[in-house]
């Protein structure tokens, strides 16, 4: 099966606008990407390369199934849109805890997959 460009940029395009609610600018800092790739990439311009496809995938809990071939919808953005809903109307404090929540168990995961 051959890879589509323009669908992968499409899905990208998707993730961007419909789950983070994200500029260019904003999606590519949060991916460590440029606004400019960004765009490229979305526009079908060239196809994605690994290294972009890891830091999108690092940054957004997206599945490389679905950027890729558009296999099932990501059950992680179900989820993600929930947190988001719930950060979204969070006081500072609720959110500093939130923060610290869910960095302990990310370092702690981090950690145990290294073993």
């Amino acid at each position: 099966m051959a890879l589509d460009k323009v669908m992968i940029g499409a899905r990208i395009r998707k993730i961007r606008e419909e789950i983070f609610n994200e500029s260019r600018d904003k999606f590519g800092n949060r991916c460590n990407l440029t606004e400019r790739h960004i765009g490229q990439i979305e526009r079908g311009e060239f196809l994605i390369g690994l290294n972009s496809l890891d830091e999108i995938i690092s940054a957004t809990g997206a599945d490389a199934d679905y950027i890729l071939y558009g296999k099932s919808e990501n059950d992680n953005f179900g989820v993600r849109k929930n947190l988001m809903n719930i950060i979204n109307r969070t006081n500072n404090e609720e959110l500093n805890v939130i923060y610290n929540c869910i960095t302990t168990v990310r370092n702690y995961l981090h950690k145990k997959n290294k073993f």
